[in-house]
């Protein structure tokens, strides 16, 4: 019987745009954005009412000897969490409306 995991972990490489899929990316260029922080995503997720734990220090195990988008976050599944692939798309979103209106302040 599998054990079905309490969280998701998202990585903040997939919503780079400067990856490739091959390199993790899992968001369609269209919504992805350059190197976002966790930082970023992090207020995205408190927008959505999300409980979450911010692991910023880790390296996606992939890419590993890149520097730049490091880190991942836990976010707590809920009877309301929709599916990962959704959250993502949710996510990345709000990232692009977020980048947005910090560019025209």
């Amino acid at each position: 019987m599998r054990r079905r995991r309490k969280f998701y972990i998202i990585w903040s490489v997939y919503f780079d745009s400067e990856r490739s899929r091959n390199e993790g990316r899992k968001i369609p260029k269209s919504l992805s954005i350059k190197c976002p922080s966790i930082e970023e995503i992090a207020k995205v997720l408190d927008e959505l009412g999300l409980r979450y734990e911010i692991h910023p220090d880790k390296k996606y195990p992939k890419t590993w000897y890149l520097d730049t988008c490091q880190g991942y976050v836990l976010v707590y599944k809920t009877e309301n969490t929709p599916s990962k692939s959704k959250l993502l798309k949710i996510i990345a979103e709000k990232l692009r409306e977020f980048r947005k209106s910090q560019s025209i302040k």
